[in-house]
């Protein structure tokens, strides 16, 4: 006789293994995926990790991998799962419409669609979505008081969630409401492009040593596209000088060239809807500028009987049009006007009458264009994007993870990459690619797994906001990096000896010599244009030597991987260096099994690196 009651809810533990056939039959690769979703259950389950995070570039497919993630904790027995989304109705539907779209069982739910006794969550799992708000938490946080497994997945994990009052000895609203959720014995993972803010931080105690690299998919267009370390750009990139008067007629330009650019598109045969995102300011009133000067130029064009008609299509779109047909401008200029009725402008996170994300986050209309404030910045995807209008900096330094997450442009765009439009200031680019440099910098170190992470800043930028900064673990002056772990022979001394050769020799034998892991592409290239830009500027390459030779007080783990979380390129190596004043310092350690570590090192007030000791 069948017992019913086994088969409710029994869908089996193979919901993972489902989803990556879904994925895989849509022609996605799941490798990365996999890699990700494998290494963190190892970390909650073998290494018994009660707080760590995933990290990965902007928009690289993060929602896929926390569905597939969600898959797999529900195989392995988890009996709450809460999803934590920022604090925006837009996104969390967003977000929950594409987990519930996943088939996953138990279905998603939101805090309004539970039970409202905390009995009634007894015996069953839980898939929940809750915004991070104190409202939403409170009633979460009363409902769950008596479930004891729950593992807390944070997107956009640097937000919201950290301590801002970490150095008042106090806990922000929302940071005391998720410690109360994860109890003893939660579990939690953040989830982030931009992890320093965690790390340096300490948020909810986050073990660096089990974070884990979420890679992007192979058809991906990031920020070695778009802030190549070698400056050559493969793209669209306009540049201008910013001052009164002038913003106005660069937006008009780039709605211009929009119009074209989708021309373009479709008569090479790439025959979608495409938007154009502009976003200069958090403020509702240069919103409203902003949606004015797009609603304008749509006006005049789709009026042929206004006398600006004739001006604006002769004098501007003929001449804009030739950029983007090598048959003559008329056909550009043709398509745009014949189609000029297909748009939508639509204003988002501005003002109550706002429109929401999903309007505009896959484009309905040929010419789609989109303004608004902050949440444009952070966590949404906008399809097809074709165009992207920014012009919004900061009075004081520039915050690295902030400007990072306003790369709408990185994503899957790799069909037309190579026609994608930037319009930015050429100072806000500047600083905004030294935002990425230093980040890169930071995640090529730590893909190595070579200790603390390391965070570097300088006179116009900082990984994160400084009030985040938990100033009683976190040193400012000693930081250092290193790669990873090598065998350890004469090669690496002759590559390391001078004898006579330049800085720019000296680091092409270093390229030759050492693996991409043990010494990376981008640190090389970055002191590489280091140096073109500045001729005084200095390396020295330190003699070899063994560590934990003289000091007995290092423990077999620190000598057998060459590591410290405080660090082992002291302050005094500068002084045993043949040039103890250059800015740069590279040198190998090598230990009594064999094995060595490059680690590297700015002299100077330059550049500061930041590491967490704790």
């Amino acid at each position: 006789m069948t017992d019913w009651k086994k088969m409710v809810g029994n869908v089996g533990n193979q919901q993972y293994s489902n989803r990556l056939k879904v994925l895989r039959g849509r022609g996605i690769d799941t490798k990365a995926i996999e890699e990700t979703v494998e290494k963190t259950i190892e970390n909650l389950i073998k290494n018994r990790g009660r707080s760590f995070v995933i990290f990965g570039e902007p928009q690289s497919g993060k929602t896929e991998m926390m569905i597939a993630l969600n898959a797999k904790l529900l195989d392995e027995g988890t009996d709450v799962i809460i999803n934590l989304v920022t604090d925006s109705v837009d996104l969390l539907e967003q977000s929950l419409s594409r987990f519930r779209e996943s088939g996953l069982s138990p279905s998603p739910k939101q805090y309004t669609e539970l039970p409202q006794k905390p009995d009634d969550f007894n015996h069953k799992k839980w898939v929940i979505f809750s915004k991070k708000n104190a409202k939403d938490l409170e009633k979460l946080k009363t409902l769950l008081q008596f479930r004891k497994q729950i593992v807390v997945i944070d997107d956009e994990a640097d937000f919201a969630s950290p301590n801002a009052k970490v150095n008042k000895n106090q806990k922000t609203r929302i940071n005391q409401l998720i410690h109360d959720l994860l109890g003893t014995t939660g579990q939690y993972i953040g989830v982030t492009a931009t992890p320093a803010r965690l790390n340096l931080n300490n948020t909810f105690e986050n073990d660096s040593e089990l974070w884990v690299e979420f890679r992007p998919h192979p058809d991906y267009v990031g920020q070695k596209f778009f802030f190549p370390s070698n400056g050559v750009i493969d793209y669209r990139l306009h540049t201008f000088d910013v001052d009164e008067g002038s913003e106005r007629n660069e937006l008009e330009n780039a709605i211009l060239h929009f119009l074209c650019g989708v021309a373009e598109q479709h008569m090479r045969g790439f025959e979608k809807n495409f938007t154009m995102l502009v976003h200069t300011s958090g403020k509702k009133d240069e919103h409203n500028n902003d949606i004015g000067v797009i609603r304008n130029t749509i006006d005049t064009l789709s009026s042929p009987e206004k006398l600006s008609f004739e001006k604006i299509v002769n004098k501007k779109l003929k001449e804009i049009a030739n950029e983007y047909s090598d048959k003559g401008p008329d056909e550009i200029v043709k398509f745009v006007l014949r189609n000029i009725y297909k748009n939508t402008i639509v204003e988002i996170n501005s003002s109550k009458l706002s429109a929401k994300v999903s309007d505009i986050a896959k484009p309905k209309c040929l010419f789609s264009f989109a303004a608004g404030g902050n949440i444009i910045s952070r966590g949404v995807t906008f399809d097809n994007l074709l165009s992207m209008y920014f012009t919004r900096s900061v009075k004081g330094k520039f915050s690295q993870d902030t400007y990072i997450q306003r790369a709408r442009m990185f994503g899957n765009r790799k069909e037309y990459k190579n026609y994608f439009q930037l319009w930015c200031p050429t100072e806000l680019m500047k600083n905004w690619s030294k935002c990425f440099e230093f980040h890169n910098l930071a995640i090529s170190a730590m893909r190595s797994a070579s200790g603390a992470p390391v965070w570097l800043s300088d006179h116009k930028t900082i990984p994160t906001s400084s009030n985040s900064i938990d100033k009683s673990t976190v040193d400012f002056e000693d930081g250092e990096m290193s790669f990873h772990l090598f065998k350890y022979n004469d090669n690496y001394d002759k590559a390391m000896d001078r004898g006579g050769r330049t800085n720019s020799q000296m680091l092409d034998i270093l390229r030759k010599t050492f693996s991409e892991e043990e010494f990376p592409q981008y640190l090389y290239e970055y002191i590489k244009r280091d140096l073109s830009e500045d001729p005084k500027t200095d390396i020295s390459f330190h003699k070899t030597s063994q560590f934990g030779k003289s000091n007995n007080k290092y423990s077999y783990d620190e000598i057998k991987n060459i590591r410290r979380k405080k660090g082992i390129f002291s302050n005094n190596e500068f002084s045993r260096s043949e040039r103890p004043n250059a800015k740069h310092h590279l040198k190998i350690f090598f230990n009594k099994y064999g094995d060595a570590r490059l680690f590297y090192k700015i002299n100077g007030d330059a550049i500061k690196f930041i590491r967490n000791k704790k």
